[in-house]
């Protein structure tokens, strides 16, 4: 019982962080967990393991009532199995080196950094489509949200495991460390006076995404090397932080696959 307890404290960031673990859950995301990343343990529901060939997973597993998964899981219709994952840690060079199976392509870095992004669904969003766009990494500043949390997991589907991640980075820090390594700062704003389609994406850059409701900050305005707005017509003011980030990476993917 104390190591479901332990499993069931894994649903709060605060047991996520004392613990370094987390969970992944559902039959497809855990088959393509890579194999960098160390598996714990493995949950398996009984009516899962009697329907599937469960010897594949190698690691520890243990098969338990299905009413026992069904409290452990997240999901509303639960698959029956889950795995406990050891969590990792990134530091910004990590990204300007061969980590994660990436390494420098010939168009140069291209990063993104989430300032005070909260919304799980925002976050999962976002990395899924920096996974796509060919994203060397993720920066979010110190109070985002977690990036372990099971919604943002499942909103990224699978891309947190595929991308080196920095977490809790420091604003101001960052983007002097990203100047000195030459890579601009193009910041999103709703009065930017440049349009995506004026940069050149085709080398380093980093795109710098802000808050759902208030957007970057005055001293992330302040910093960036250039703030990029994207037009806008019948009186819309602002579009969803994922949906303005995903516009912009993928006028780099244009740019670079011309």
């Amino acid at each position: 019982m104390s190591q479901l307890r332990n499993l069931k404290h894994l649903k709060t960031k605060k047991g996520r962080d004392e613990s370094g673990l987390f969970i992944i859950e559902g039959e497809k995301f855990v088959q393509e967990i890579p194999a960098d990343w160390h598996v714990q343990q493995y949950v398996i529901a009984e009516r899962y393991a009697k329907a599937h060939d469960i010897s594949k997973y190698h690691a520890r597993y243990d098969i338990v009532r299905d009413s026992i998964f069904d409290s452990l899981a997240d999901t509303v219709s639960p698959q029956g199995i889950l795995a406990v994952c050891e969590q990792k840690r990134f530091c910004i060079d990590d990204m300007f080196g061969e980590i994660a199976g990436q390494a420098r392509n010939d168009s140069g870095y291209f990063v993104l950094l989430g300032e005070n992004l909260n919304d799980p669904g925002n976050i999962g969003a976002l990395i899924r489509t920096a996974a796509a766009a060919g994203a060397n990494g993720v920066i979010l500043t110190t109070g985002s949200g977690d990036i372990y949390n099971p919604k943002v997991l499942r909103a990224a589907a699978g891309a947190v495991l595929r991308l080196p991640i920095v977490t809790d980075a420091g604003l101001t820090e960052t983007i002097a460390l990203l100047n000195k390594k030459n890579v601009p700062t193009y910041a999103a704003h709703p009065r930017g006076n440049v349009l995506p389609y004026e940069l050149d994406l085709r080398n380093n850059f980093c795109l710098l995404v802000g808050n759902e409701s208030h957007g970057i900050s005055d001293t992330a305005a302040k910093l960036a090397n250039t703030l990029v707005s994207l037009p806008m017509v019948n009186n819309t003011e602002s579009l969803n932080a994922s949906v303005a980030g995903s516009i912009l990476m993928y006028e780099a993917v244009r740019q670079r696959v011309e």
